[in-house]
Parts: structure tokens; C-alpha cells; sequence
């Protein structure tokens, strides 16, 4: 990334005199060995503020190579990256649409779940407080308050709970396209045939399902957009805010399967208006298979009455005696029975670790490597969806002559990617690298 910082530094530096130029082709080579190995700047005879260069600078440039420097975090390194991702370095890993690879945090902590248990060393008070710490960290990752999640143990699990919630009146429909992954079409269709909604589908064009086709299904009896907020095999991302602009003008619930954003995206699903959202931590969260969680906004909270309650969604759990149950007042109560709590464990610490590189520097570092994908695909002539910078994802979907055989061929190699809809999917996040890149497009020539 600091390698990236100082391309963008000299391409404002080629506007200035010919001696500016040459002292920032110095800085661009400083810049590559610094993120080689991380040293201090002061080791390259560059002050460690940079603040004495202000008077050579114009402001704009000063301030652009101190914010590219100073921010950019140092904890995506190799040491960052070889100390929590251990088994990276034993292979070139491209696959985080399927499963992202967990940190050793993540396995430690599953373990000593396990460990205390056959010991009986936790109480329920310490479980509580494991699930509490998760949900906090589920709200400060994706927005809103932790009483805006509960748990569940995959994205299905999730959408349905909140499909045969709401209220489907005579005449009205739910809108969806048909780039779906089946955990978000299935339970829409089911709806449909138990309840009598009209489903609509939006149809896909070269890969994508703009937002305004999904605004011409969209009218007065329209109840659910149900929309992925990046697609699982054209990979294309939707605007879920406009979108929610859309479906609240009529009414209706923006319902949105985040399972393949949410991670490497900087996504607050508060502020982007989402209603409903559901996901799950094995993807681009890098934790275990089987826990999943929901988000549900205030308003939601309060329309909806859960059509399955069980005794995790209701107040006062610990008393077990007979008497009239009611909901939660929070996400929670979409909560049916006991959670896995090994899975919960291991997903804490993928959190945490994963949390250690901010937001919008995850989104940028799986942005690049999937920009850089797509520049070396065109140079070998090899085409791939590309819908522009507002619609791309760190997911490419490349058109190869059977796909599946060199899939095949590159996982012997270790290099692991996979197939959807016939074309090779490759799937960078933030600790892959772009020479991991290199020695993919490499076997696909």
C-alpha cells in the first residue's frame, strides 16, 4: 500500500519543476523499500513528521504524502500478516468469497472454549458476557447499536426468521434479482407460496442488476426488496442505500445478504438506512463455519413479531418455570435455541484481529489487489466483469475455457480459487499480496 501512496505522490509531483520530480523518484524508491520491511523514515534521511518539508511542498502535496505516510497502517505487514495468518505463507489463498482463511486467534480461542468445558471452568455468566463483547464488536464493525444484532447460526437461518415476520397483506409483492445466492431467494419463494406475495425478479444484464431496474418492480404493494450487497458469482455491488431510499418511499423493508461484503467493505448499515440484514462470520469475517448473526434496525425491532420464538429470544431465560413468554425487546429475540458457542468464541477473536487494520484501509487493500487482478487479466488478453469503481468488488469473475479443469490444475499448484456460473472466481482480501496475484495470472497464460 505505501508502494501504491507513492505512485499517487508522483503523479501530482510530475507537475511541478523537473528537480521536484527527481526528489520524489527518490521518495518512490524509498517508499517500495519501506514497505518491504517497515523501517523508520528517518532511516532514508526523511524527517519522521515530514513537517520540515512544508516549505517545499504545496500544501495539497505536503498534506497528501503525510496522510498516505502517517496513516497508513503499519500493522498490514508481513509480520502482521506471518504472525496471525500462519498458513498464508505455505500457499496463495484467493478464495475468501467461499471461506477466509482464520487467524490463529481464532483456533486458540475455539480451543480453549473446548478446554474449559471438559474442565468446567465457564459459568453462564462468563458465556453471557463472551456473547455481549461479540455483539459490540458486531455494531462498532458494521454500524448501529449492539442491540441491533443477534445470532444465528447462518445467513438462511437469518433471512428467514425475518421472511415469515413481516406481514404480507393481499396484493402485494417482494422484489429480488436473479444473481441471488440460494440462501436469498429460497426463503423468498417459500414466502411466496405460504403467504401469496408476488415474486418479482429483477433479470440480470452482462453480470449486473442495476438500481433502476430494480426501481421499475418497485411500487405501492411492494413489502421486501431483498438484495446481496455484493453478488456471489458476478460480483457485482449494489448501492443498498439508494436502493433502501427506494424501497422505504413505498413502505417497504430493504432486506440485504451482507454475507459477502461485510469484512472487507467500510459498510454502516445504520446510516445506509438498511433494514434487515443478516451474515455470517466464514467468509471475509475469516471465523468459523455456523455462526452467523442478523441486524435489525429500531423500527424493524419494533414492527416485527418473530413467527419462531424459542427460549434464547425471550426475557427472563434463566427462570425456567412455566409462565407467558414475551420477546425480547431487542435483535435478540430473533434468537431461537442455544448458539454454537465454540463458533461465537472463534468469531470474538477473528473480530478483534481482524479489527486491528481499520476499516477503510481493508477496503482499500482488497480494492488494489482486485484492481490489479483486473489490469493484469486485460494485459494477457483474458476478460473479466469490470462495472466501474462504484460497482466493482474485491471479487473477479474471470471468463476462462473450462474453468473448472484449471481450477482444478492451479489448486494442485496451491493456488486456490473457485468456480460460480462457469467462470474462475478469484477472491483477494486485504492479506493477500499483489505478487500472489502475479503467480496466478501467471498459470492462467
Amino acid at each position: 500500500m505505501l508502494l501504491r501512496a507513492s505512485e499517487l505522490v508522483l503523479e501530482i509531483a510530475g507537475e511541478r519543476s523537473s528537480s521536484d520530480s527527481a526528489f520524489f523518484s527518490r521518495l518512490n524508491l524509498d517508499l517500495s523499500l519501506l514497505s518491504k520491511d517497515n523501517p523508520s523514515p528517518k532511516d532514508y534521511g526523511y524527517p519522521t513528521s515530514l513537517k520540515s518539508w512544508g516549505d517545499n511542498l504545496r500544501s495539497e502535496l505536503y498534506l497528501l504524502v503525510q496522510i498516505r505516510w502517517l496513516v497508513m497502517p503499519d500493522i498490514i505487514s508481513h509480520e502482521f500478516i506471518q504472525q496471525n495468518f500462519p498458513t498464508l505463507s505455505q500457499m496463495t489463498y484467493l478464495n475468501n468469497a467461499s471461506t477466509g482463511i482464520p487467524p490463529a486467534s481464532c483456533i486458540d480461542a475455539m480451543k480453549q472454549y473446548l478446554e474449559d468445558r471438559i474442565n468446567v471452568r465457564r459459568s453462564v455468566e462468563d458465556i453471557e458476557k463472551q456473547l455481549e463483547e461479540l455483539l459490540e464488536l458486531l455494531a462498532k464493525l458494521q454500524g448501529g447499536k449492539k442491540e441491533h444484532y443477534g445470532l444465528v447460526p447462518n445467513t438462511s437461518s437469518g433471512i428467514n426468521s425475518f421472511a415469515h415476520s413481516i406481514e404480507y397483506p393481499e396484493g402485494s409483492n417482494i422484489v429480488l434479482c436473479d444473481l441471488e445466492f440460494p440462501a436469498n431467494y429460497v426463503p423468498w419463494q417459500n414466502v411466496s407460496r405460504h403467504y401469496g406475495p408476488e415474486l418479482r425478479v429483477v433479470r440480470s444484464k452482462d453480470g449486473a442488476a442495476s438500481l433502476d431496474s430494480f426501481k421499475e418492480q418497485i411500487d405501492e404493494d411492494t413489502r421486501v426488496v431483498a438484495i446481496s450487497q455484493v453478488q456471489f458469482s458476478s460480483v457485482y455491488r449494489m448501492n443498498i442505500g439508494a436502493l433502501a431510499e427506494a424501497v422505504h418511499s413505498v413502505g417497504g423493508f430493504l432486506v440485504s445478504d451482507v454475507i459477502q461484503s461485510i469484512g472487507w467493505a467500510e459498510t454502516d448499515l445504520e446510516k445506509e438506512n438498511v433494514d434487515i440484514a443478516a451474515g455470517h462470520a466464514a467468509k471475509w469475517l475469516l471465523g468459523p463455519i455456523g455462526a452467523g448473526y442478523v441486524y435489525v434496525n429500531k423500527e424493524a425491532i419494533d414492527t416485527l413479531t418473530p413467527r419462531f420464538l424459542g427460549w434464547w429470544g425471550v426475557s427472563k431465560m434463566d427462570d425456567y418455570s412455566y409462565f407467558e413468554r414475551e420477546p425480547l425487546p431487542n435483535a435478540r429475540k430473533f434468537e431461537i435455541g442455544s448458539p454454537s458457542l465454540v463458533g461465537y468464541a472463534g468469531m470474538t477473536e477473528s473480530l478483534k484481529t481482524m479489527m486491528e487494520v481499520p476499516a477503510r484501509s481493508r477496503e482499500q487493500a482488497a480494492m488494489e489487489n482486485a484492481d490489479y487482478l483486473r489490469k493484469r487479466l486485460s494485459e494477457e488478453g483474458l476478460s473479466c466483469y469490470d462495472f466501474g469503481k462504484k460497482n466493482n468488488s474485491p471479487i473477479v469473475s474471470c471468463a476462462l475455457k473450462d474453468a473448472e479443469e484449471v481450477n482444478k490444475s492451479i489448486s494442485k499448484e496451491k493456488i486456490y480459487c473457485s468456480v460460480r456460473d462457469g467462470r474462475l472466481r478469484v477472491s483477494p482480501h486485504f492479506y493477500n499480496t499483489a505478487e500472489e496475484i502475479d503467480r496466478l495470472v501467471d498459470r492462467l497464460r
